[in-house]
């Protein structure tokens, strides 16, 4: 193999160990804070009709002492966007949308690989340009937290899609709406198959 082959066959590899790693990781702590404070159902993060909900404190309250990070912290105006970093140099912002605007969903979680490309960490003025990288599937991908608790690889919450439905979507030239990409590497095994619509530069 070529030397762009083997930067570009390792560049996937460590995508997809480290959205493995996150999707389990969030996965193990929801169920530990559960022994704790009963079924997630009953404390999943809280909306409201005017305004959204404070994933940070959230997140201290039932998840952060299962998950290990190196910074935590508020970011842009108000308490809208979360975000925490990894010792592996990954990191996520989230935050809870308004109830009428999140249908089943109840947390936005944007995983980036690597976390300077965690867009939101401007500010919220700056955030409609920087938003584009939030779940390019390339550097950064979207998860959710839904209203019956379970933390899923999209942003989509109560629905399955066959895999062209998802392939489609992440090849979406719009990275607004590349929503399924990272459904698409869980469906493959979380591997970024031959077929991805998205290469790493």
């Amino acid at each position: 193999m070529t030397l762009p082959v083997l930067i570009a066959n390792h560049r996937n590899k460590v995508t997809e160990t480290k959205l493995a790693k996150f999707y389990s990781v969030m996965n193990q702590a929801i169920k530990f804070a559960e022994v704790e404070n009963g079924d997630v159902e009953l404390w999943v993060p809280q909306q409201s009709q005017d305004m959204c909900g404070d994933f940070g404190q959230w997140y201290n309250k039932y998840l952060a002492k299962h998950i290990s990070s190196i910074s935590k912290d508020y970011v842009g105006s108000g308490k809208r966007y979360y975000e925490v970093a990894f010792s592996d140099g990954s990191g996520f912002v989230a935050y809870i949308p308004q109830a009428q605007d999140s249908g089943a969903t109840a947390a936005y979680v944007f995983y980036c690989t690597d976390f300077k490309y965690c867009a939101m960490r401007e500010t919220d003025t700056e955030v409609g340009v920087n938003e584009a990288y939030s779940y390019d599937g390339i550097h950064t991908f979207l998860f959710a937290i839904c209203n019956n608790g379970k933390f899923v690889a999209s942003s989509i919450c109560g629905y399955s899609f066959s895999r062209d439905v998802m392939l489609e979507g992440c090849a979406n030239k719009n990275p607004h709406l590349r929503h399924l990409c990272t459904a698409l590497i869980q469906y493959d095994g979380w591997k970024i198959s031959k077929d991805y619509p998205w290469k790493r530069r």
